[in-house]
Parts: structure tokens; C-alpha cells; sequence
């Protein structure tokens, strides 16, 4: 007992005494299990309804996905707007078979499948009905344009896509543009220099405009700055550039219905200074070979 340490002598005391076995380190640590055991129980109470209903979403994404998968699939396809393009076409087109889940199928990926083989087409609409209805609503577009490029003549819709290359232009506006680089039947027209694409579309949003006084079979919009528009033969109208191109359109529609009312057999207008307007009478307009 001699050798024995002062700590486990006193416990040894104790325990002969009958008293506690322990320290005050000892009642510390066992406060702080019981603590760790306390807060380990609420945590387990607290996630235990979270845990339960994240269950239940999964349970119930799962069957939803079956039922999807199960149910929702295609049975029938109608075809609706159409004129140029049978139904077997634009199915053809579509890719859409019998079985494929309804879910999975989308408008904008089925635009442009039908609009390239069908470039007559010019929007698509997909309507559903489920559980396994499906209904493609089409709009078919006619051709407003035609230009020459290279050694093709290609008509255009009045977003400049390409409908097809063809020699039958009667009734289409004739454009003359900066240069091309391709023209793929149900696509756009692709520039050399695609910043010409704003020029020429906001141009035309303009001069394209029909009217019964003024109106143009051939635009010329080669050069930005000189833009150029024919009528028939009886009028040919110098714009200048694109500044107030609406403004110069009217002032030119003005001086052409006097020019009609003297009976000029052909006036030619330069309103690309809107300030100094000029006409000229009985010209020969003459655009063909330029």
C-alpha cells in the first residue's frame, strides 16, 4: 500500500468508506455522454419525419416515371395545316413511331426535322393530348423572293430561307444581295459576311412592304450605301444609304403618284437626301441586264 499512488489509494479509501468510486473528471466526462447521447437522440428525432417523406417523393417520382413510361406513349399522330405536303411526308419527316414516350418528344427538335425535309414549312406546332394523342399543326410559307446565286435561281420566304431552286419566279420579288455563301433548301441564306444579314433584313422589312401606289419587283441591296428599288419598269428609285429609309419610302411614294398623274411613262426618283429630293420624267427603266 506503500507504493500505491495517491489517487487510487483515496478511491480504495473510499470504496472501504463506502463512498463514491469516482472523481470529478470522471462526473464530467459522464455528463458530457449523456449530453452527446441527448443531442445524437433529437438529431435522430428530427430527421426521422424529413427522412420519411424524402422516401415517400422517391416512392412516388418512381411509379410517376413507370406510369410514364408505360402509359404515356404514342398510339395516334394527325397531320393538320397542310396543303403542299401530304401526311405521309411530314410523318416521314417527323420520325415519330408508334410506342415512342410522349414525354420525350418536343416541338423545337420536331421543327426542324420537318422543316428540312419539307422547307415549305414554316412553323410547327405540337399539340398533345394524353395519354397517347398526338397532333402536328403545320403552316406552310410561299415564296416572297427569289435571287440569283451562282449559277442557280432560289426562291426565298420572307425570312430569306431557302424554299427551292427553281426558274419559276412570276409573281416573286426579285433581290439583288451582298455576296452569298450558301443557300440550303429549308435554311437560311448564310452571307460571306453574316453582319450583312441585319442590313438586308431590316432593309427589307422596309421596302418589302406592299402598297398599291409603289410597290417593288426588284431590290437592289447589294451596296448598302447605294440601295436601289424598280417598279415594273416604270420607276426606278435611288435611296442612298439606310438612314430614315422608311421616310425616303414615303417621300418617293408622294413624288411617283404625281409623276402618275402627268402620265410619265417612266420617272426615276433620288430621295437619298431627303432635302433635295429629284425626279426625272419619261426615262426608260431598264433593269434587266444590270
Amino acid at each position: 500500500m506503500a507504493d500505491m499512488p495517491n489517487g487510487k489509494r483515496n478511491r480504495d479509501e473510499r470504496n472501504i468508506n463506502g463512498a463514491p468510486a469516482f472523481s470529478v473528471n470522471d462526473e464530467i466526462r459522464r455528463n458530457r455522454q449523456l449530453r452527446s447521447t441527448g443531442r445524437r437522440r433529437n438529431a435522430k428525432r428530427r430527421t426521422a419525419p424529413l427522412a420519411a417523406v424524402a422516401l415517400c417523393i422517391a416512392v412516388c417520382l418512381v411509379l410517376i416515371c413507370v406510369i410514364f413510361a408505360t402509359v404515356f406513349r404514342v398510339e395516334t399522330v394527325t397531320v393538320s395545316g397542310n396543303i403542299r405536303y401530304t401526311d405521309g411526308e411530314i410523318l416521314a419527316a417527323s420520325e415519330i413511331g408508334t410506342g415512342d414516350l410522349m414525354l420525350f418528344i418536343g416541338r423545337d427538335k420536331l421543327q426542324r426535322k420537318i422543316v428540312s425535309a419539307c422547307p415549305h414549312i414554316e412553323t410547327v406546332e405540337l399539340i398533345k393530348t394524353f395519354p397517347s394523342s398526338l397532333e402536328i399543326r403545320v403552316t406552310e410559307t410561299g415564296a416572297v423572293y427569289y435571287t440569283a446565286v451562282r449559277d442557280r435561281i432560289c426562291t426565298l420566304d420572307a425570312m430569306l430561307r431557302v424554299i427551292e431552286c427553281t426558274d419559276a419566279t412570276a409573281g416573286l420579288t426579285e433581290l439583288r444581295l451582298p455576296e452569298i455563301r450558301s443557300a440550303i433548301e429549308g435554311s437560311a441564306l448564310t452571307f460571306a459576311d453574316e453582319g450583312e444579314r441585319t442590313f438586308v433584313k431590316a432593309a427589307l422589312d422596309v421596302l418589302g412592304e406592299a402598297d398599291d401606289a409603289l410597290s417593288f419587283d426588284c431590290i437592289d441591296l447589294r451596296d448598302r450605301y447605294n440601295i436601289k428599288a424598280f417598279s415594273d419598269g416604270s420607276a426606278e428609285v435611288l435611296f442612298g444609304d439606310s438612314k430614315d429609309l422608311g421616310i425616303k419610302l414615303q417621300m418617293a411614294r408622294r413624288v411617283y403618284a404625281d409623276a402618275l398623274a402627268d402620265k410619265s411613262s417612266g420617272t426615276r426618283i433620288d430621295v437619298s437626301e431627303p432635302s433635295r429630293v429629284s425626279v426625272s420624267y419619261d426615262q426608260v427603266i431598264n433593269y434587266s441586264k444590270d
